[in-house]
């Protein structure tokens, strides 16, 4: 974390809660902090696709819906996959730009994350997916918000959609492809008029975001 009074600005620290309890996970600047609460211990992570975890301030991280997946992403453009039964990264993605928002398909299946350019990008979580075996690690584009920074991205509980929020106060909810190195091209609704650029930090409040709009 950045230091105040350096003229520098100070990066928030990040919380991601294991969704059965198990492991509380803060992100500080570079660091990752992960503590098991049924050993009541900290957690040392293994990282073996690159030579650091992270090498500037990491900007997103979220558990998948088993909490077997989690992804570390932020400002040095890697966007990193963990397994929480070993805490070794299994794969880490470079992406083109810096990273604002990410999350995992109901199905864990696929890794969606986010640029501050406002596209919204997709890779298989496992390399037996057989777009894994065409596309490698390679980032597919799935959709994006015309050059506005996304601030949060979200499944609906039913994984039929996804809900990306932008700086430009808009909430898209498009529908989630079967096959998502297609693209998601089919938009079900706008919510437009809000007066928060991260909709009412869609993380927190996603259950109302979704069942607002009816897709829930």
């Amino acid at each position: 974390m950045e230091e105040q009074g350096q003229g520098k600005e100070m990066t928030p620290a990040l919380l991601a809660l294991h969704p059965e309890g198990r492991f509380v996970v803060v992100a500080v600047g570079v660091e990752l902090r992960i503590f098991d609460l049924l050993e009541n211990a900290p957690v040392v992570v293994s990282n073996c696709t690159t030579q650091s975890c992270h090498s500037d301030a990491i900007k997103c991280v979220a558990f998948d819906r088993e909490g077997k997946l989690f992804v570390s992403a932020g400002d040095d453009k890697l966007v990193k996959l963990w397994n929480t039964n070993s805490w070794h990264c299994i794969k880490t993605v470079h992406a083109n730009k810096k990273v604002s928002a990410a999350t995992f398909s109901r199905d864990s299946q696929w890794l969606l994350f986010a640029d501050k350019f406002g596209i919204v990008y997709t890779v298989a979580t496992s390399s037996s997916e057989a777009s894994a075996d065409i596309l490698g690690d390679q980032p597919v584009q799935l959709l994006a918000h015309c050059c506005s920074i996304i601030t949060g991205l979200e499944c609906s509980p039913n994984g039929s959609y996804l809900v990306s929020s932008d700086r430009d106060f808009k909430i898209r909810v498009s529908l989630f492809p079967q096959n998502p190195i297609l693209g998601a091209h089919e938009i079900q609704n706008f919510c437009l008029g809000h007066t928060r650029s991260d909709c009412g930090n869609m993380k927190q409040g996603s259950f109302w975001t979704l069942t607002s709009l009816g897709i829930g």
